[in-house]
């Protein structure tokens, strides 16, 4: 059944702060714009908006910290052992940003932590694959912080950035050019102490149901979510990632928060969330969806002699309604 568009869209604002309670669950798809299929109505087609100017935090490609990184990273010692630090590089992507009462369509975040070395991981809130919850928590493990400089330096291949203090031990940037973010490419980390290397993530060629991506509010919240099992798809799919799906769901006018579901499992492309998790919201219920790739890998670092947490995240913030 065709439905038909909510021209009151101020009334279906999703306030995803409220969704945000549950911390991370609650961004993006691949090479810039997630949906590369049009529907025959073009004023629902997905597009992606580039920014008109680089945020000023930006560093130039040749810029030079100003300390004297070693040039490559170092692993001469052995027996390393415990986890000295945490890096999360997420890229989030709203495809209907006025229906979350939000004005900005890509986001990105860098942070990094630095502590004493530790036994206990930073992602072991994520649930195992296969698993659904309508509870998830997010957890952090207890460290003690350490600093490793003024700044910390991330080069890529193209495009190099600094992450300044933000507490003690931590250092963030959430100022990136989107067109500066490299995809499957290594990162070098450079800071005082020492230094680390990752390889980002990638996002995503297509998103099925395709319109849960539609941009207009006009025409968002039309993705049907069934209460009989909800099936999404997605390409390509990666060997090395965690996929999580989250649907949170709102009252019919968006002004009432009514519960959600997150499900994790491989990202091979596909994934059902089962009916017994959607029963309870009402048919009408408008939906906000979250699809993420998780990619999480330790890698050796000279800081502590020890290992480095890493975490890339690829979010997709799409939109629909329980059928």
């Amino acid at each position: 059944m065709q439905r038909t568009p909510n021209k009151r869209f101020f009334k279906t604002f999703i306030q995803i702060g409220d969704i945000m309670i549950l911390s991370i669950i609650l961004a993006c798809y691949g090479d810039v714009s997630i949906i590369k299929r049009e529907p025959q109505d073009t004023s629902g087609v997905i597009i992606t908006d580039e920014p008109t100017q680089e945020p000023s935090s930006i560093s130039d490609p040749a810029f030079e910290p100003s300390w004297e990184p070693s040039g490559e990273p170092s692993y001469e010692q052995t027996e390393r052992s415990g986890i000295t630090g945490y890096t999360y590089l997420k890229l989030r992507q709203v495809a209907c940003p006025a229906c979350m009462g939000e004005t900005q369509q890509i986001s990105i975040q860098f942070k990094a932590l630095f502590h004493e070395p530790s036994s206990d991981g930073h992602t072991e809130w994520l649930p195992p694959n296969g698993q659904c919850t309508n509870s998830l928590i997010s957890t952090s493990p207890s460290v003690v912080p350490i600093d490793v400089g003024p700044s910390i330096y991330i080069e890529g291949e193209y495009h190099t950035f600094t992450a300044n203090p933000f507490t003690y031990g931590s250092y963030e940037n959430n100022q990136i050019w989107e067109s500066h973010l490299e995809r499957d490419s290594r990162y070098d980390i450079f800071t005082t102490e020492g230094n680390y290397s990752f390889i980002s993530s990638h996002g995503f060629d297509f998103i099925e149901p395709y319109t849960m991506l539609w941009v207009d509010p006009l025409y968002a919240f039309e993705a049907p979510i069934y209460r009989t099992g909800a099936i999404f798809t997605w390409g390509p799919s990666s060997s090395d990632s965690v996929f999580m799906i989250t649907v949170s769901a709102y009252s019919w006018d968006g002004s009432q928060f009514l519960g959600y579901v997150t499900c994790t499992g491989p990202d091979n492309g596909s994934m059902m969330i089962p009916s017994q998790y959607l029963q309870g919201f009402q048919p009408g219920s408008l939906t906000a969806i979250h699809l993420s790739r998780h990619k999480i890998e330790l890698v050796e670092t000279d800081i502590n002699n020890s290992y480095i947490e890493t975490h890339m995240e690829w979010e997709v913030v799409g939109t629909g309604h329980i059928e």
